[in-house]
């Protein structure tokens, strides 16, 4: 690699905006009057345009409001406003006077289409506080750094001269530079893998410590029930994401929000994946309906600005690489029942409380492993490799127009087909990032190792029948796994030297060590073990669903084949 690769000391890096009242993020607050009245207008003239022929406007209100009210009976929350079935009733009303007047309402179709979207927009807008931002700023290294300093069970002993800073538990890997520069010069949209409900928090504090400006991103309006987790998540840019809601008119503003934002210059995150994975591996099929939005605003760039000055958007991947997933268990088993099945998969709510949710990150942070977080390539919304300029190139290397790709017979033009398709490669493109950049961790390459040996055993069977197996029945004798792991690891060194896949530095360690060095990493935190080790030198699983989990992590690579 020939880019820059700073050490744990260069970090944090210091902000390539030194004002923070000058960043986009701040900016969109300062004028959020403006840019809420702007989304709402946008998706209502988007609405009315869509339903102005076929006339059906009032089936779709009819369609929200009956998806409200079954919303409001069957799944409740605490951070729902207070005036919920108050406002819908009151939409009801109107509906049924629109029906009443048959044309002579004082009321109309497109009057009730503004109040929902009004509500909407004002439901999902974000905020940024400088105060907050700066409170944050000084109290989460300290919390970061003395927790991940202290060995398990010992909070309060004094921080040893040789334990390790918080960047050498989470080293950071990618051309750091490469992303500092082009957020000079454009609107960043950062796409990282999800796998825990630390997700967010390790993103926000390492995109920080790269010196970028905060970043906008969807959090789930359950959270904002959690007062702590709701105090930061409303002062720090988060915009509330209602998943409950699937009716076309949220959807619409929700993409329309993401839109403008991004129009306006506000990075912003997004998780394509659009849950955690609940098998344990990489994403391989993203939802688009968010991602769409960042094509469709560089679009609009182009429409608003000269070609030379119009800003341009990036896409930057982000790979976070774990030892042990708190909450695999219960991801893993949602997994199991839902295998096969297009159904809505429910959220876990793996903390209810600002003491659940402290309790969860103590319990995470203090455990003595370490975790990678690994930036992939920038690439333009079209999923093409962009430089340091940020000018794109093709796959041949060859210099393009990205403006080019939005016009017809030389005109900028609307494309609803064209800019999905677009979207859809650069879903591709995201995906075969995650694997190329993905940090191959000792524990996923033990606990592959381990499951692949005993799928072989018991090839005859379904994964299922697999899982059901008693635990006695499970025994890998010691030189088995030991041959397996040395056959993987040349592997992936390989494809490593091939720039396929990334592997941590603990993989050069001999075969016995990759082993106990795995092993210690993903004991950690669970009550049942994934791996162990008994006094006759064979291996078995108390938790074999657990095993499955973290063997995922390498699913994709074709490495079955060399066990």
């Amino acid at each position: 690699m020939s880019y820059r690769v700073f050490t744990p000391q260069d970090y944090p890096l210091p902000y390539i905006i030194e004002d923070v009242g000058e960043w986009p993020i701040a900016k969109l607050t300062t004028d959020v009057d403006a840019f809420t009245a702007a989304v709402q207008k946008s998706v209502v003239d988007k609405l009315m345009k869509r339903f102005e022929h076929d006339h059906n406007l009032k089936n779709e209100l009819e369609k929200v409001l009956y998806q409200e009210r079954i919303r409001l009976t069957q799944t409740p929350w605490k951070a729902d406003p207070k005036d919920e079935r108050q406002f819908w009733n009151n939409i009801k009303s109107r509906i049924v006077r629109l029906d009443a007047a048959q044309g002579d309402a004082l009321t109309t179709e497109e009057d009730i289409l503004n109040e929902i979207v009004n509500r909407y927009t004002h439901e999902i807008v974000g905020r940024f506080d400088k105060g907050a931002f700066k409170f944050a700023g000084n109290i989460l290294p300290l919390f970061f750094g003395r927790i991940l300093n202290a060995a398990p069970g010992k909070w309060f002993k004094t921080l040893s001269a040789n334990a390790k800073t918080i960047h050498e538990k989470i080293p950071i890997t990618g051309d750091v530079e490469h992303i500092r520069s082009l957020a000079k010069k454009g609107t960043i949209i950062v796409v990282p893998t999800h796998f825990s409900n630390m997700d967010s928090i390790m993103v926000g504090w390492v995109l920080n410590e790269l010196g970028l400006p905060a970043f906008t991103y969807g959090a789930g309006l359950n959270l904002f029930s959690i007062k702590l987790l709701s105090y930061f998540m409303s002062n720090l840019g988060a915009y509330k994401v209602d998943r409950r809601k699937k009716n076309g008119v949220y959807l619409e503003t929700l993409k329309t929000y993401s839109r403008e934002a991004i129009e306006r210059g506000a990075h912003s995150i997004f998780f394509p994946g659009g849950t955690r994975s609940r098998s344990g591996a990489l994403e391989r099929k993203l939802k688009l309906g968010l991602l769409g939005t960042a094509v469709e605003a560089q679009k609009n760039n182009f429409k608003k600005f000269h070609n030379d000055t119009a800003p341009r958007i990036y896409v930057v991947p982000l790979i976070i690489n774990y030892h042990f997933v708190l909450e695999a268990e219960s991801l893993i088993n949602d997994y199991l029942k839902e295998t096969g099945k297009e159904k809505f998969i429910r959220e876990n709510d793996d903390y209810s409380t600002s003491f659940g949710m402290v309790k969860f990150i103590f319990k995470f942070l203090s455990a003595s492993s370490s975790l990678a977080m690994s930036f992939g390539t920038p690439m333009d919304v079209l999923g093409n490799h962009v430089d340091a300029d940020g000018d794109s190139y093709n796959h041949l290397g060859q210099k393009i127009s990205l403006k080019n790709y939005f016009m017809n017979n030389g005109e900028l033009t609307d494309n609803q087909q064209r800019e999905e398709e677009y979207t859809k490669i650069l879903g591709e493109r995201i995906v075969n990032q995650y694997f190329k950049h993905n940090v191959v961790l000792t524990s996923h390459l033990v606990c592959f190792c381990a499951f692949e040996l005993i799928r072989k055993k018991y090839r005859h069977g379904d994964i299922f029948t697999l899982l059901r197996t008693p635990a006695e029945d499970v025994r890998i004798e010691e030189k088995d796994l030991l041959a397996a792991i040395e056959r993987v690891k040349e592997q992936l060194k390989e494809m490593n030297k091939n720039n396929e896949v990334l592997i941590s530095l603990e993989l050069r360690f001999t075969n016995d060590k990759v082993i106990e060095h795995g092993m210690n990493n993903i004991n950690l935190y669970h009550s049942r073990s994934p791996l162990l080790r008994s006094g006759d030198g064979y291996y078995y699983s108390e938790d074999l669903k657990l095993l499955y989990y973290y063997h995922n992590r390498l699913e994709g690579y074709k490495l079955e084949k060399y066990v």
